[in-house]
Formats: structure tokens, sequence, C-alpha cells
């Protein structure tokens, strides 16, 4: 038997190419859905002849062909070194998904995955790594279309920050998600497709980067596949700093005028150790089975100081006094993956999925205040648990009826439990005693059994995928120091429809809708405050509703030889909208919490351009623009309050010579 012998199948009356293949370990190769029609087969391999197969006929009494055995004879022509050169589309739309190819430019080989998101139309990355979409930060992330601890709002900046880029295939862009897809998320779900390698045998990679006030980065990946057999593995260290200056004047005219300064600066060291592994196993070829795990450990050394002074109506100093920060931070996170796929019939497909994660982290903060008005001291601690379970099990079957109609149903159970606990601590006569009245646990369970069915239908010159998500979600919230318990359970049902209509070959339109859902997270229940800057208390709200996000989006694509143009006129109606709300507890305090407005309404446009100028010359363009207004009466404020924003970014890649290559991004 020879392997990955390259099998093409070609028209036997016009010799056009239709498709192709290669033969497996055993030397089998197997071509599924081909039209009724006369074809033939040419067998190809790198040292050896050509081989031609007879014409064969495939029609409705002859839909299962058997060609037999064939055999390669070795060539005894010596060649030279044959260079294939080609390049994919940048980017490309599907009916439910706009994906960004990735091998295009500089950072796709020498830059992390969070650089290389920064050159994605419709991503924003932070200077802290914090990923947003259209603007907003609620965004989904997901590793080969499926949920990851190592994503986790918490961490994942420091993640995408060392994964390599040059292990990504692609980045899918789904702002208006089918029911396939679990519906979090406001502004949609970002897809990180790995690279599966294809080479048989050893091979892997190593970067490093070094940057100024003692930060660097590196990674080695490592590959061995035999063909049944792949086996992977990665490792990445990040060693971070982060100096920040905070400003913080109040003015407060409660009949007499009083002034509060705080100036904070903080200094910050993250360091951060990841590590992948797993292996793909080809057990034969209707049945695979993988499994993978990945552990993130994380530690964040922070030290800071803030001033605060209080000044009366006569500009007189009441109170000055520096309150010193030490906070020695250490998260471990870990997750494990198992995936089995079975293949038969016609292309149809079932699948079945489970992971489990856990993330757990013990933020350790000790202050110093010193009061320089009364010079005395005073010592206090905090010690922060926070701590992720997740299970989910996921079951999918695809059915492909012929080649206009598919159809995909599936069954979701996604557990998780997130345990809060603050403790505190004064010291009194030299000993620390325990704080009772702002030590507290909290406990919330969140339990989500969903159903979804997606049906894809093509004819002619249209395309629609329509589809149904059926969700009971069931949270209960344990509030353990006031001995309460806050359930919240409710049914709902989310459709999707997706619509594309092909105008000709290089024009397209779309036209989608999506219900959405975005879930109040533990932190945002827990109404118990982190007393970590006692003028500023931070603190959740136990009774915050889900929101509810009717989005619709209308597309138009341009596609002519190397240059794509992609126009997006999107509209996102949210009920029971959260927001964050900051108000005074005493004369002197403020707490910041969420609470649910009335609505929100908003509404963009976005445009990308990506052409080829000749052999030397690739250029990326996009820009967004967006118009946002909330509904605030039901918390005492105006009705109608709005807000434009707009962003713009250029990449451009140069190839000056051959093996030189300049690469520009301004935005």
């Amino acid at each position: 038997p020879i392997e990955y012998v390259n099998i093409s199948v070609y028209q036997a009356k016009t010799d056009k190419f239709v498709t192709g293949t290669v033969s497996d370990s055993n030397g089998k190769f197997a071509i599924q859905s081909l039209p009724d029609g006369i074809y033939y087969c040419v067998f190809s391999y790198i040292g050896y002849e050509k081989q031609k197969s007879a014409s064969f006929t495939v029609n409705k009494s002859q839909k299962t062909i058997d060609l037999g055995n064939f055999y390669l004879v070795t060539s005894s022509q010596q060649l030279n070194e044959v260079v294939v050169q080609g390049r994919r589309s940048t980017y490309i739309q599907s009916i439910d998904k706009k994906i960004f190819n990735v091998g295009q430019d500089l950072m796709s080989s020498s830059g992390s995955l969070s650089d290389l998101l920064q050159n994605i139309p419709s991503v924003q990355v932070d200077v802290e790594g914090n990923v947003s979409l259209r603007g907003n930060e609620n965004v989904q992330i997901l590793i080969n279309g499926k949920q990851s601890t190592m994503m986790n709002a918490r961490t994942r900046a420091e993640v995408l920050q060392q994964l390599p880029a040059g292990d990504i295939e692609r980045i899918e862009i789904i702002t208006n998600p089918s029911a396939q897809y679990k519906p979090d998320g406001v502004s949609g779900i970002l897809n990180i497709v790995m690279k599966k390698q294809r080479k048989v045998g050893v091979n892997g990679n190593i970067m490093a980067n070094i940057g100024n006030e003692g930060r660097y980065n590196a990674t080695t990946s490592m590959n061995y596949n035999t063909g049944k057999i792949n086996l992977y593995g990665s490792y990445g260290i990040r060693l971070d700093r982060r100096d920040r200056i905070t400003l913080d004047d109040r003015i407060k005219n409660d009949s007499i005028l009083s002034y509060i300064s705080q100036h904070t600066d903080s200094k910050a060291y993250p360091l951060s150790h990841v590590i992948r592994a797993g292996i793909d196993w080809n057990i034969d070829s209707s049945n695979t089975l993988q499994l993978s795990g990945a552990y993130n450990h994380r530690g964040f050394l922070r030290e800071e100081n803030t001033l605060t002074t209080n000044r009366d109506d006569a500009e007189i100093i009441t109170y000055n006094a520096n309150r010193y920060r030490h906070d020695d931070e250490k998260t471990n996170q870990a997750e494990g993956n198992a995936v089995y796929t079975h293949l038969f019939g016609d292309n149809n497909e079932l699948s079945v999925d489970y992971s489990y994660s856990i993330l757990e982290g013990l933020e350790d903060n000790q202050y110093t205040t010193n009061i320089y008005s009364t010079t005395s001291e005073t010592k206090d601690n905090s010690q922060i648990w926070q701590a992720y379970y997740q299970h989910l099990f996921r079951v999918t079957y695809n059915r492909t009826f012929n080649d206009k109609i598919k159809l995909t149903m599936g069954y979701e159970m996604d557990a998780l439990q997130t345990d809060l606990n603050y403790h505190f601590q004064n010291l009194e006569n030299g000993v620390f005693v325990p704080d009772m009245q702002k030590t507290n646990d909290f406990t919330n369970n969140q339990l989500n059994n969903a159903i979804y069915a997606t049906l894809e239908y093509k004819v002619g010159k249209f395309g629609m995928l329509m589809g149904l998500r059926p969700e009971l979600m069931n949270i209960k919230s344990h509030l353990f120091s006031l001995d309460s318990i806050v359930s919240n359970n409710y049914f709902m049902v989310y459709p999707t429809l997706h619509t594309a209509y092909q105008l000709n070959d290089n024009n397209e339109l779309q036209l989608n809708y999506s219900l959405r859902v975005n879930r109040p997270e533990a932190d945002d229940m827990n109404p118990f405050p982190e007393y970590q800057n006692p003028l500023s208390l931070r603190a959740g709200n136990p009774y915050l509703l889900p929101e509810k996000i009717h989005s619709i989006e209308a597309g138009y694509q341009w596609r002519k030889s190397a240059t794509t143009i992609l126009g997006t006129l999107y509209y996102r109606y949210t009920a029971d909208k959260l927001t964050t709300v900051t108000k005074y507890l005493d004369n002197s305090i403020l707490l910041t919490t969420k609470e649910n407005l009335n609505s929100s309404q908003s509404a963009g446009l976005e445009l990308i351009i990506n052409t080829d100028i000749k052999k030397w010359m690739n250029i990326n363009l996009s820009g967004n623009v967006y118009y946002d207004q909330i509904n605030a009466e039901k918390l005492g404020y105006g009705k109608n309050k709005n807000n434009i924003a707009w962003s713009s970014a250029l990449n451009a890649n140069f190839n000056i010579f051959k093996g030189c290559l300049l690469y520009t991004s301004p935005s």
C-alpha cells in the first residue's frame, strides 16, 4: 500500500477536473457524492509514473463503483525541484460567517494570535490584550468551534498573546451565529480554527520576542504524525509589565462643597505558562478519536500606591493618606476534551464531544494605610478565592440528503459552578482578626440544556439556512453569609435565519436574523463588594435579568480576480439592557454595580476592501461606523441617550524582493 497518493477525478468527455482525494495508510480511498456522468481517475505520486483508470459511469442504477486495485510503477526520470505557488483569498464570506484565511501577512509567521487579531476587520485588541468585536467586549471566543476555559474572560488575554499565529489556519467572524452555536455574546463569536498538521514525521517551530522593561515571550511546538496517529504539543511563557496611573477627582455639592482626589500608581508583572497537548487517532476510514488537554499557570504580582486627599468647602485638607497594596495573585486552569466522530452513508456524520475545565485563583492582598494627618498606620488583608468548574457535553448529527439539503441536529448540556469567596482581616494588637462584616462566600450554579436544529437549502442562486434552539436555563445563587438562595429559571427559544442570493459570478447579497442572549456572569450577580479601594466599591446584583438581543444584518459581497469588497449594514435591539451604575453610599463612598435598563438599540455600517496590486503589494482596508442609543427611564434617567463612534484600519504587505516582506498596519 502507498499512502498519500493523489487521486484526481475528471469528466471523460471534457477532461475537466471534478474533485480529488488522497489514499490512506492502507492505500485505500473513497470519493462520495459524484453527480451522474462518465468519469476517469488519474493516480500520481512523486517518484512514480502516473496511471489512468478506465472510464466508469455514475447513475441511479450504478451508484457504488469499486475500481479495484491499481499499481504504480517507479519512475526512472530524475525530476528537478517543482515549486507550486498559490494564494487563497484573504476574506471569504459564507452564508453565516466571514472567514479570514491566515497566511497573507507577516504576523502569520512571526506574531502571536493577539497580534493577528489586530489585523482582522471588526476586531479590536487593546493594550492589555482585551478583545472586542465591533466595539463590544461581550464576544465569545471558541477554539475549533468549542468553548475553552483558556478563553475565560479572566485569562484569555494572556493566552491569546502566547498562542503562535503560525498555528492558526483561519479565523471565523460570526456576528449573527446560527442555532448550532450558543446564543451568548452580544457582538457575536470569534472561532479560532487551529491547523491540522498533515506532514508525516516530526516537525516543529520556535518563536521568541523580547521587549523593553523586561518583557519577553517564547513559544515552542512539536508534532509527530504517522498518518494514523498524530501527536502534538506546545509550551509558551510570557512575562509582561503593566504600569498604570489613575486619577479620580470628585466634587460633591450637597449643600456644602467637598472635594476628594485620588492618585493611584500601579505596577504589575504578569507571568504565565501555557501548555497544550493532544492526540488524533484515525481508527479507520469511518471513525476518529481526538483527545486534547491544556494547562495555564498565571502569576500576577502587583504593587500599588493610592494617595487620597479630602478637602472641605474652604479647600482645607481634612484627610490625607496613602494606601499601599501588595497583591500576589496565582491562577491555575486546566481542561480536557474528548471527541469521537463516526462517518457513515453519503457524507453523514455523528460526533460526541465532552470537555471538563477548571479554573482556580487566589488573590492575596496585603494593605498598609498611612494617615498623614494623624501620623497613624493601619493594616488589613484580603484573600479572594475564585473558582470555575464546567462540564460541557454535546452530541451532533449531520445529514446530507443531496447537494441541495443538509440537516444538522444536536443536544448540548453546559453545567457551570462558580465560587467567589472574600475573606478579610484587620490588624488588632499585632494580630490579624477576621472582619466578619466584610467576609462572605458566594456560589453560583448554572445548568443549561439545549437542543438545536439547522436546515440548509440551496437551489440555483438562492441559499437559506434556518435554525431553532430551545434552551432551559436553571440559575441558583447561594449567598452563604446571608443564608439566602436566589433562583432564576427560564425557558427560551432562539430562532435564526440566514439567506444569500448570488446575483452573478461577482456579486452576492445576504440578509440574516438571530435572537441572542447575554446572561449575567457570576461576578455580575455577587452582591458582596471587594474592598480594594474603600472609597470605590464594586458589587454585583443577584436579581439581574438576561439581555435579549434581536440582531439583523444585510450584507453585500463583490469579488473579482484578486479584489474583494464586503459591506455590512447591521442593527441590534436589546431588551433589559445591562448597564453599569455608580452611586454614592454616603458622602464619600461610591458603589459601582449593574442594573437592567429598559432597552437599547444600535446600528452600524462596516466596509472591508482587500486587493492585490500586481504581485508586489497586498492591501486590506476596513472601516466601521457605529451608533448606539439607550433608554434609562427604569433607573430614573432620561429616555434616550446616544453616541456615535467610528474606527478604521489599513494593513499592507510589500513584497520588496524574493524572501523579503515589508509589513505596515496603521489604524
